[in-house]
């Protein structure tokens, strides 16, 4: 009989590693935007500047290790794809929105 973590490990799928980065850079990304958001609106709250890098890259680690042990190993590689293909389209907004910021693309927020 096995035990339960030889039949848990089973179902954990491991991400490649730019895929974690990616994800760590969109954690980064949106943990910057929330704290920044926030002391536009409570300025005495401007302490929490300095927590922004450890805060982001605890919370990149808790979203990789849940997404790996949570989708199965049977839809390991479907997940891996489709991470990636959110990553690529959050990239490519990023950059489109860049360069409207410079004047390069036409605005499509006008």
């Amino acid at each position: 009989m096995t035990s339960f973590r030889a039949r848990f490990s089973a179902w954990v799928i491991a991400l490649p590693d730019p895929l974690k980065a990616g994800i760590t850079a969109v954690v980064t990304w949106l943990v910057s935007m929330v704290l920044a958001n926030i002391i536009l609106l409570v300025p005495f709250l401007q302490f929490l500047e300095q927590f922004k890098g450890p805060l982001s890259l605890s919370l990149a680690i808790v979203v990789i290790s849940t997404i790996e042990k949570v989708v199965p190993d049977v839809y390991g590689r479907v997940a891996i794809i489709a991470l990636q293909l959110v990553l690529a389209v959050l990239a490519m907004f990023g950059i489109g929105v860049e360069l409207a910021a410079m004047g390069v693309l036409p605005s499509l927020l006008r």
